[in-house]
């Protein structure tokens, strides 16, 4: 079905309040993103905008949205003949390098509050960690990974999560000055951890 003219201008001005957003984001932060803002970069009143948006949050949740997307996408390096726990590092090598080459974007996922999880069983499904979760039970349900006793794959999931985390947020604050050592580091606490849990 064709899309009529009325339609075409309509998501066309919408994209473009998003990529205004979207390059205030990477130049300004975050905190910079305002109706008022936008309205004065895309040439158009404050009260117009709200026909494209209901608010400052939803173009924030669409940008959100579409950094967890490139997270997705991100290039892992993943090469055909590694192992599940060589993917599993190198999964997470993928992870620290988008955050430090897109730290705007990464900062950005993280700041959510808003649209967090009510519960751990919530979390569990979010679309953003379930495919990690069930990789790291596949892990362990093909014996490549051997689980403490009282411990299922969430709880290496987290450990997982936690640690690369932790990794790049020191990378983008405190670390940044020792960046290439720190990325050594890095890189040895990740087989670390695989080394942890291959043992048989």
């Amino acid at each position: 079905m064709e899309i009529s003219p009325r339609n075409r201008r309509h998501d066309l001005t919408k994209q473009k309040i998003l990529d205004t957003a979207r390059q205030i984001l990477l130049t300004e932060g975050v905190q910079a993103i305002s109706m008022r803002t936008l309205a004065n970069r895309v040439d158009y009143s404050p009260a117009a905008l709200y026909k494209y948006f209901a608010n400052k949050e939803e173009i924030i949740a669409a940008l959100r949205q579409e950094a967890w997307e490139m997270l997705e996408a991100h290039p892992s390096e993943i090469s055909p003949g590694m192992s599940l726990p060589e993917i599993f590092v190198q999964s997470g090598r993928g992870y620290i390098d988008f955050a430090t080459k897109y730290p705007e974007y990464y900062l950005l996922i993280m700041s959510t509050v808003e649209d967090g999880p009510k519960n751990l069983e919530e979390f569990k499904q979010t679309p953003n960690f379930i495919g990690f979760l069930q990789f790291v039970e596949s892990i362990v349900a093909a014996g490549e990974f051997q689980l403490p006793p009282g411990y299922a794959p969430f709880h290496l999931a987290l450990l997982s999560w936690f640690t690369v985390h932790g990794i790049s947020m020191l990378k983008l604050t405190t670390m940044n000055k020792c960046a290439d050592e720190f990325e050594t580091a890095s890189v040895e606490v990740l087989n670390m951890v695989k080394e942890v849990f291959t043992r048989k």
